[in-house]
C-alpha cells in the first residue's frame, strides 16, 4: 500500500498563529491550492496564538480553533479526505514549562471537532505511524538552547542544523539537555527517546527551515510560518522525499 500510493503526502506548518488575519488569508491559499488533491495529513503546530499570554488567551485561542473549522468546512472535500494533527507549542495552554505536553484542552477544541472529524489534537511530542514508516513531531525551540549549552560548538566545515541532527540521533533523544535548562517529566522521559531511529523527525523549531539526514533519519524544521514569509515542508511517504515550499506574498 505504501509503494502504490504515490499522492500520498505530508503538509507540514509550524507556528500557525490562528489570531493572525495575515496567517488566516494564506492558510486559505494554502487549502485552495490542495482542495482538488487534498493531503492525507495536515500537521500544524503551534504556538496557535501570537500573544500566548494574557487573560485573553484562552478566548483567543478557542475563537482561533473556531475559526479554523470556518475555513476547513470551505472546502468539503479536505473535511472528507485529509486529517489534521495539531501539536502543541511550549507557550500554549498547558501544564507550565515541562515535556512532554499534552494535547491542547478539549474544552477549547469542541468545536473543530465536532465539524472536522479527522481533527486530532496530540501530545508534544507525538508519533504518527503510516505504514512502515514511523514520524515523530516535536515542537519546541531546541537550536538555541543546544547552542547556548552545547561543549562544542560547530566549526566552519559544520552548520548549526547538522550539528544539532548529529548530537539529537546520536542521543537518540529529542532533547538530550539538562533538566535545569529544560524540565522534562522523569516518568515520561521516554516519550522523547527516538531508538530505534524513525524515518522522520519533525523539529518544529523558529529556527530556520533546514532538512538533514543522519544514520538513515532524516530529520526536517518547517520553520516558523509568518516568520519565514509562509515556508513550510511537503513530506513524500512513498518516495521519503521533502520538499520545501512556499506560499506567494
Amino acid at each position: 500500500i505504501e509503494k502504490e500510493n504515490e499522492d500520498a503526502m505530508f503538509v507540514i506548518l509550524s507556528e500557525v498563529w490562528l489570531d493572525n488575519p495575515k496567517v488566516m488569508d494564506k492558510l486559505r491559499t494554502l487549502f485552495t491550492g490542495y482542495s482538488d488533491v487534498p493531503p492525507t495529513v495536515f500537521v500544524l503546530c503551534g504556538h496557535f496564538c501570537s500573544t500566548p499570554y494574557g487573560s485573553n488567551h484562552f478566548r483567543q485561542l478557542k475563537q482561533g480553533f473556531h475559526d479554523l473549522a470556518d475555513l476547513v468546512c470551505e472546502f468539503p472535500n479536505i473535511v472528507e479526505n485529509s486529517r489534521f494533527v495539531f501539536v502543541p507549542g511550549p507557550l500554549d495552554i498547558g501544564p507550565g514549562n515541562i515535556l512532554p505536553r499534552p494535547s491542547i484542552p478539549d474544552v477549547l477544541t469542541e468545536d473543530i471537532r465536532s465539524r472536522v472529524p479527522f481533527a486530532t489534537f496530540a501530545s508534544n511530542p507525538c508519533r504518527l505511524q503510516y505504514c512502515t514508516q514511523e514520524i515523530i513531531i516535536f515542537r519546541e525551540d531546541i537550536t538555541n538552547k543546544m547552542c547556548r549549552n552545547c561543549l562544542r560548538f560547530p566549526g566552519q566545515e559544520e552548520t548549526i542544523p547538522n550539528h544539532l541532527i548529529k548530537t539529537i540521533t546520536t542521543q537518540a533523544h529529542l532533547c538530550p539537555l539538562p533538566l535545569h535548562v529544560r524540565p522534562i517529566y522523569w516518568s515520561y522521559d521516554n516519550a522523547l527517546r527516538i531508538y530505534p531511529l524513525p524515518d522522520l523527525v519533525v523539529l518544529a523549531d523558529s529556527y530556520d527551515p533546514f532538512a538533514a539526514e543522519n544514520n538513515d533519519c532524516r530529520v526536517i524544521n518547517p520553520g516558523a510560518f509568518l516568520k519565514t514569509k509562509f515556508q513550510f515542508k511537503v513530506y513524500w511517504p512513498q518516495k521519503r522525499l521533502v520538499e520545501d515550499s512556499k506560499l506567494p506574498d
